[in-house]
């Protein structure tokens, strides 16, 4: 992916003992070559055979490498790059997918469409609410802190498609789906209650398959210890 002019110029501070650091914690193995950019290359301009990957994805919006499947099905959808999604924006995509497992659903592109659509924050993109009058979300974890100025490189070779960096003027969405293309009965569970979109406790992303940063326990969602003044419930 060439430079843009009127791409964002935040350069990663992160040092190469950091980006190393952060892998082992969040489960990319070194065999990706992660590499600190320094600061002489922007988002936009990864070494050839690379992609980008913000650290605040991880931290907030609850990504986990391995990437699920639906993740991926998405950004191979809209033709974007990891490198141009703002960390709220991913964060939805992953919230979706989460609180359709939690409801025993498959989570899919067609279902995502009618709830989220593609829109454009400053430099990058992010998935706000669609024109369907339902929401998903009651509130969100309003704090990002610094992250723009926080990623690094990681082999493309982590994907198992070419990653596109998408043109900043291509047509951002497609109708939302109908009533009629999707099941009555999963729209009325997954609309039934809007919850906060928030990094969620690791048992809980290990408990729902989203990650695999330790081995999945032999419980369900009621065993699960909740903190004083808190249900398992409040996390959805």
């Amino acid at each position: 992916m060439g430079a843009r002019k009127d791409q964002s110029t935040s350069y990663s501070r992160l040092t190469q003992e950091e980006v190393e650091a952060f892998c082992a914690q969040w489960g990319i193995n070194l065999k990706f070559n992660p590499v600190a950019p320094g600061l002489d290359k922007s988002i936009d301009q990864c070494l050839a055979g690379s992609i980008a990957l913000y650290c605040r994805h991880f931290e907030f919006s609850n990504l986990r490498h391995p990437f699920s499947i639906f993740v991926l099905n998405v950004l191979e959808y809209y033709r974007i790059s990891f490198g141009q999604i703002h960390p709220r924006g991913l964060a939805r995509i992953l919230h979706f997918e989460s609180i359709c497992r939690a409801a025993g659903y498959d989570s899919s592109l067609l279902s995502f469409r009618r709830f989220f659509r593609l829109a454009k924050n400053g430099d990058w993109f992010t998935f706000e609410k669609s024109q369907v009058d339902t929401c998903l979300i009651s509130s969100m974890v309003t704090t990002l802190g610094s992250w723009k100025d926080r990623f690094f490189w990681v082999s493309e070779s982590i994907i198992p498609f070419k990653m596109i960096w998408r043109h900043p003027d291509a047509v951002l969405n497609e109708l939302e789906p109908s009533d009629s293309e999707l099941d009555s009965w999963f729209l009325k569970s997954i609309s039934a209650c809007p919850s906060r979109l928030r990094p969620f406790p690791e048992p809980v992303l290990v408990l729902m398959g989203i990650s695999k940063l330790w081995d999945k326990p032999d419980v369900v969602f009621t065993d699960v210890a909740s903190a004083k003044g808190e249900d398992v419930g409040s996390w959805f």
